[in-house]
């Protein structure tokens, strides 16, 4: 494994932190989502049985204290299209919000954060040369506000069309500042 793979397997197991719960052993638990959430019924670190069910199941089936490992590791692979493609500073940043968000959740908000600095892109949620190229025109601790940015607009966004959506925002806006922290962007 390079040092590239090796930040990014750190990066990951730090999402592990943000997104897991934890037995009282200090092992990722499973977790029973709120309604309401969107993400399926159960969740292993943001791992849920909607859109993850096979690395759901796999990490269900693990000892408790292997499932963190494995975890990152899943979340290193899965986010690997998108965050392979950007500057090696973006990639613990992005690797996490793409994880939160979805690759295309997460590429939306570059190319939002992109037009809010004045790079004019089109958002269509795919990482393609336009956007690369836009992306090397900024300053990436600016960039990486401003997709912070548009996702707390986009959060703000979903509530106001769905109040049961309400009760998830001060979870995430802990969760955006969080990563902004983690990553140096705040």
């Amino acid at each position: 494994m390079n040092g590239s793979d090796n930040r990014l397997l750190e990066a990951a197991m730090e999402t592990v932190k943000l997104e897991g719960r934890f037995d009282h052993n200090g092992n990722l638990a499973i977790y029973k989502l709120p309604d309401g959430d969107g993400g399926g019924s159960y969740e292993i670190a943001g791992i849920n049985d909607k859109y993850h069910p096979e690395e759901f199941k796999k990490l269900s089936e693990l000892p408790a204290e292997e499932r963190a490992k494995e975890a990152a590791r899943y979340i290193k692979e899965y986010t690997s299209p998108l965050v392979s493609k950007l500057p090696e500073v973006m990639q613990p940043f992005t690797q996490d919000l793409a994880f939160n968000r979805g690759m295309g959740g997460a590429t939306r908000f570059i190319q939002k954060g992109l037009n809010a600095l004045k790079v004019k892109v089109d958002v269509d949620g795919k990482i393609g040369p336009k956007t690369l190229e836009a992306i090397s025109k900024v300053h990436p601790r600016a960039l990486m506000q401003a997709m912070s940015q548009a996702q707390l607009d986009y959060e703000y966004e979903l509530a106001y069309n769905d109040s049961s959506r309400k009760k998830f925002i001060a979870g995430l806006e802990n969760r955006i500042r969080n990563r902004q922290a983690m990553w140096g962007v705040g």
